[in-house]
Order: C-alpha cells, then structure tokens, then sequence
C-alpha cells in the first residue's frame, strides 16, 4: 500500500492492543551527546529526513509528542541503528565505517511502566489499522509516508504510548521486533536506567562486541587508521 492515503478523518480503526510489562529490558543505540532515556523532541520534516515513525507536525498531531525507538535485542537496535542501507562488497561483506560508529553508544534501559504499545508485528495487527507489511518493512525512501501512517494511528489509539514492529534488518525465527515510544508533558516517565554501563562504540572493546554479533551478518567495523 505504498502509495494509499491515510483514512479520511470519519474512519475508525480499531488498533490491537500489546503491553511491554514494566521492567522489560530494552537497549538503544544513540549518541553519547543523549542520555540513554533522553528522548528526541525536535519533530521530523514531513517530507525529508527522520525515521520510520518519528513526531511530525501535520493535522493530526499538532502537540509535540518527544520519541524515541529502541530494540528488544541488542542485535536488533544495532541492526536497526548502525546497519541499514549498508552495501555488499564484491566479496559478499559489508562494513560499517568508524565514522557510523563515532561517539556512538549501545544501553540497555528498562519500562519504568507498562507501556501499551500498537502491535504491528502481524498481519492481523497490520490490517487492524487498515495496512499491510509495507508499513513496517518499506526502505527510507517510504518514510514521509509512513510517518504519516503513525501520526493517523496515534489518532486513532490515544491509549497508546508508541508502536511495536519486526525489525526489517533482524529477522528470522530468532529476530527480535523494535518499538518507537512517545513522551507526553505530565505522563510519568516511559523508560529508566538500568544501572548497566553503555558499551563505547568506538573502542576496541566496543568493535569487537558490534563484529561479534554482526559477523552472521557479514558485516564489520573498519579498523581505525593509524597516525604516522
């Protein structure tokens, strides 16, 4: 459905409903100028840049909703983070730059509440909101559209407080699905700490962990260049 409209206002949908228990254990891949719990308040453009569901100012969505996606996997959010639109070399590998590692961090937060999330991760949950796999597994050049499907379910589940999709880049029987979370002035705080110390990106501690669990993958970080 790439190229549908979202509903007119007079639809409903009615949005299937799944809660992360508090204390589920999430991890995020974001930069070490952002806390581990700080979420993104500067909305995305309607037309360029941002991510799948990220806060945009439009009809529907005219209150700023600060977001924030994360992982159930921490292979999953460096899939997600640090591995899309990567390109195979000639020997089937694929590398990830030290510039898409710079100042980068991976933590481990925790639910500081249940959070009810849209369950977009069949096709029942899918057709719930009048959509189908498109809307969860399209490629970046889909996003302004899909950015408006969010803003239309978050219109129609005020109960919600984000989605939960399969990750495009981590899948298979052992995948784990990523999530997006909106904050809301007065609401009690989403996400905690969870007292785990973020892992460096950028160190050789940090490369060895992303080669570890990217390797499957066929994917590495390049070594730094020495200084001579």
């Amino acid at each position: 459905m790439p190229d549908a409209m979202i509903p007119a206002p007079a639809v409903r949908a009615q949005p299937v409903r799944h809660v992360l228990p508090a204390g589920t254990e999430l991890w995020r891949v974001h930069s070490v100028r952002r806390a581990a719990t700080e979420f993104k308040a500067l909305p995305a453009d309607l037309h360029w840049g941002g991510g799948r569901f990220c806060d945009i100012r439009d009809e529907l969505s005219t209150a700023p909703a600060p977001y924030l996606y994360a992982a159930l996997s921490p292979l999953a959010a460096l899939c997600e983070t640090l591995a899309r639109d990567l390109r195979f070399r000639p020997d089937g590998r694929r590398r990830l730059t030290q510039r898409r590692v710079r100042d980068m961090l991976l933590s481990k937060i925790v639910a500081a509440v249940d959070l009810p999330l849209v369950d977009l991760t069949d096709r029942a949950g899918l057709a719930a909101v009048h959509q189908d796999v498109w809307l969860v597994q399209s490629a970046a050049p889909d996003y302004p559209r899909t950015r408006r499907w969010g803003s239309w379910m978050r219109h129609q589940a005020p109960w919600a407080v984000g989605f939960r999709w399969p990750s495009r880049q981590d899948f298979g029987p052992d995948a784990s699905d990523v999530c997006v979370l909106y904050a809301a002035d007065g609401a009690p705080a989403l996400l905690a700490p969870s007292g785990q110390e973020p892992l460096c990106l950028d160190d050789a501690a940090g490369r060895a962990y992303v080669n570890t669990l990217l390797e499957p993958l066929r994917i590495r970080v390049e070594q730094p260049r020495t200084r001579k």
